[in-house]
């Protein structure tokens, strides 16, 4: 017995592509299980799509009982072209390449002063692109990752996109890095197998992200998922939001180093780990800050799981265990056991890899498959200086994994 729908060959076709363009390798059952197209349907779209050279096999998946025939997996064919992501940190900048069946070309990264001026982290992020050796390859569209809190933002963005658009490629698309390493997450990290999350970054700031159905929700104004900024002590310290008592004010990398009179985590984890008592008392009080935070807003959200990001996870179980457990003693009974907790998979390119998430989840980006031609004519870089959101899952495009 065949599960899913039956549909015209030309609609199968799309969704997909759509499909292999959002999640990348996939079987045929987890085609079926995404599109909701019958074994038939698939079997047969997927054969045809082949054969034209659109869809290729990217080798076998483990079989999860151990036995009977490994599963082919498909992936879109690959042109030689390539994607960016790039991400703009407060202390570093990361590029990283990947092409349209979800294979990643290489990444580079350069660190960089917390002042560093503008100008500088751009020459160091084109910079990195000679260092990927991508001559010859064409890039499709580039997506950018840019911190929330930063001085005059919108001329940021506004001109980070103009130099993109004008140096690397015409298809450029930029949002919140917080919120793109959130994403990342949700596509290829411990993210993929939740139907929804809450996603928070714990690093200079404290940036986060709201996923469901495997995209951001954005919120009225684009900027759902600022935990960081949720108020813990109305009378606590300033944040630089211009608020006083914020999550981030409290447990950004910052103030914890500071707090503990350490320069860098590395040596803060040393610390720990060798008993100091009074280092791992403060951690501990960030943790749990953290965890009844977290807490409200899955109480609030209803969503299935939290995902943590960043720096902060260097400081390994003295900053989770308290967390963990404030969240499971600020959770009603009853859902405790069922919200999971999980650490991101990602780390260190987590923010560059959403920006290429944020370009496969935007129809109007068109990859190659669609002719070179049309996409010099078609192709948008969107709003300058403003973020993009992401699309409905029910528009029109081509999207790859």
């Amino acid at each position: 017995m065949t599960t899913g729908t039956t549909r015209p060959l030309r609609g199968a076709e799309h969704e997909i592509l759509r499909a292999l363009r959002l999640q990348g390798p996939s079987t045929r059952a987890e085609l079926v299980r995404r599109t909701g197209l019958s074994r038939a349907t698939i079997s047969a779209v997927t054969a045809r799509l082949q054969a034209a050279g659109r869809v290729e096999s990217a080798g076998t998946a483990p079989s999860r009982r151990g036995i009977g025939r490994t599963p082919e997996r498909l992936a879109l064919s690959a042109s030689g072209a390539v994607i960016l992501g790039v991400e703009f940190g407060h202390r570093r900048v990361t590029v990283t390449a990947m092409d349209e069946a979800h294979h990643t070309e290489g990444t580079a990264s350069s660190a960089h002063g917390h002042d560093e001026p503008w100008p500088r982290r751009v020459r160091a992020a084109l910079a990195l692109l000679g260092e990927l050796d991508l001559r010859g390859r064409e890039i499709l569209a580039v997506g950018l990752g840019v911190p929330g809190r930063i001085p005059d933002r919108e001329a940021v963005a506004r001109m980070l996109v103009e130099t993109f658009t004008a140096r690397v490629a015409r298809q450029v698309r930029a949002d919140n890095n917080a919120r793109l390493a959130g994403l990342a997450e949700a596509v290829w990290g411990a993210g993929r197998e939740l139907q929804s999350f809450v996603y928070l970054r714990l690093m200079d700031g404290v940036g986060g992200a709201l996923i469901s159905q495997g995209a951001i929700y954005d919120g009225l104004h684009g900027t759902a998922g600022e935990f960081g900024h949720m108020t813990v002590d109305p009378s606590g310290p300033a944040c630089r939001c211009g608020k006083r008592g914020c999550l981030e004010a409290y447990v950004s990398r910052e103030r914890i180093l500071a707090a503990t009179a350490h320069r860098d985590l590395e040596a803060l984890r040393a610390a720990l780990d060798a008993g100091d008592a009074r280092r791992r008392d403060i951690v501990a009080d960030a943790g749990h800050r953290i965890g009844v935070v977290l807490a409200n807003a899955c109480t609030a959200l209803d969503v299935q799981g939290v995902v943590l990001g960043g720096d902060l996870l260097d400081l390994g179980d003295h900053l989770t265990d308290p967390l963990e457990a404030a969240f499971a003693a600020n959770l009603m009974p009853e859902r405790a056991a069922r919200i999971l907790v999980r650490t991101g998979r990602i780390r260190q390119v987590d923010g560059a890899l959403g920006g290429i998430a944020l370009v496969l989840r935007d129809p109007s980006v068109a990859l190659s498959d669609t002719g070179s031609s049309s996409r010099a004519a078609e192709a948008s870089p969107g709003p300058i200086g403003r973020e993009v959101a992401l699309a409905h899952p029910d528009q029109k495009g081509r999207l790859s994994s």
